[in-house]
């Protein structure tokens, strides 16, 4: 288990470690006062906010540098146990020890994002992968309904099925993540898919013959993003060849292609 995602599970640990580490570990240092210089005191509580700051959970890296900066201001600077400060360079030093953990904290919720966002795009090629897997012709129902539940799953929403032969609502997901409801282009990204109308992310049928998966997002505001949103037009093109091979295989009393021999089976 890494480390990250354990304080993720554990923010708790994070905030107290935001609050006291830097205090405590600076009044334990002045039991080595004679030994030590400001300097080192300096450097090993910069490695504290460091470390606090590292955890990724905001605002708890600033609360930690505030919290280390003024314990050293009390412990470390003259007058001793005072939150007095003379020297120039003992306000600078503190500044310093504050910027220097925003800026970690910056940088580490910048860095979790990615983490996030490459995890998530990773779960989208996942999904495409194993949806784009030839299937055998008695699973075909079991891949189609596969597609719907990772189509809903990839648009946060709260149901998805495949409708075949029924009228096209009027809210639509296109192939390049647009949505249009009635002909207007809606602002996903900020007002989030609609949730007082079914969404339909059109399937592309070889007869011609409408289908489409209908997506419903009514009980919270699911604004997936513009990938997202293309990876579900996508998946539906995906189960558009599943239908085609499912209707071939009944056409002719056959078992459709599985796909197992190099080259891909051809769409009738």
């Amino acid at each position: 288990m890494a480390l990250s995602d354990w304080l993720a599970r554990h923010r708790g640990v994070v905030w107290l470690a935001a609050v006291f580490l830097g205090p405590v570990v600076a009044g334990l240092l002045t039991l080595a006062r004679p030994q030590l210089h400001e300097n080192h005191v300096t450097l090993l509580l910069v490695l504290v906010v460091a470390m606090v700051s590292a955890a990724g959970v905001r605002p708890a890296g600033l609360v930690g540098a505030v919290t280390t900066g003024l314990a050293y201001d009390y412990f470390w600077t003259e007058p001793y146990y005072s939150f007095r400060i003379l020297d120039t360079q003992d306000i600078l030093t503190v500044i310093l020890l504050v910027l220097v953990g925003g800026a970690i904290e910056q940088l580490s919720w910048w860095a979790g994002r990615q983490r996030a966002t490459a995890a998530r795009r990773l779960d989208y090629l996942t999904a495409l992968r194993r949806a784009a897997e030839p299937v055998a012709p008695e699973t075909h129902a079991a891949a189609l309904q596969a597609v719907s539940d990772t189509v809903g799953t990839v648009l946060d929403a709260d149901s998805c099925r495949l409708v075949l032969d029924g009228p096209l609502p009027a809210t639509v997901l296109h192939d390049d993540g647009s949505v249009t409801r009635s002909g207007r282009v809606m602002d996903v990204d900020r007002e989030g898919l609609p949730t007082d109308d079914v969404i339909a992310i059109p399937v592309p049928r070889q007869d011609r013959r409408p289908g489409y998966f209908a997506v419903v997002a009514a009980t919270h505001v699911a604004r997936p993003r513009a990938e997202q949103r293309q990876v579900a037009g996508l998946l539906a093109h995906l189960a558009a060849g599943s239908l085609a091979l499912e209707a071939g295989a009944s056409k002719t009393g056959r078992p459709a292609s599985t796909g197992k021999n190099k080259d891909q089976p051809r769409l009738n």
